[in-house]
């Protein structure tokens, strides 16, 4: 994605617990989606895996945020409202931004295993962690995408 620069400074790491091995989020700047609004941007790289995923945080609205996931093969998001905290496809307002998912590359019984990830309130910070790790079970066919060591 032209125009996007990592900082320095890394946010968070874990383990995925899974194939992917550990992540790293970047802090990222200079995305802009939603009618030009810039949007809080993350990275997140995995240890075993070619492929980095853009999560776009969007908290225009007061009762809700957004974590728009974007990734070369699906976008979906993840909601927290109140203290509930799930997956969710993809609001109106971002497919009107030309950002929609192939529901093919999604793996529906996960998806519907991860409406309701958490209801314990959570930081921003917390919240990406959860993301890392739940979200490479969405995709299908996600165990085609690891590079060997």
């Amino acid at each position: 994605m032209a125009g996007i620069s990592r900082s320095s400074s890394i946010v968070a790491q874990g383990n995925t617990n899974s194939e992917r091995g550990s992540y790293t989020i970047h802090k990222i700047a200079g995305f802009e989606m939603i009618k030009g609004d810039p949007l809080r941007a993350y990275e997140i790289w995995y240890e075993n895996s070619c492929d980095s995923l853009i999560v776009a945080i969007d908290d225009s609205r007061r009762d809700i945020t957004r974590f728009l996931v974007i990734s070369d093969s699906l976008v979906i998001e993840y909601i927290c409202k109140d203290r509930f905290f799930g997956a969710s496809l993809v609001d109106e307002r971002f497919r009107e931004e030309g950002l929609s998912t192939e529901t093919v590359n999604l793996d529906k019984r996960e998806y519907y295993h991860q409406k309701l990830i958490t209801q314990k309130a959570k930081t921003e910070t917390e919240y990406l962690k959860l993301i890392s790790v739940y979200f490479p079970r969405l995709l299908r066919g996600d165990e085609n995408i690891y590079a060997e060591k």
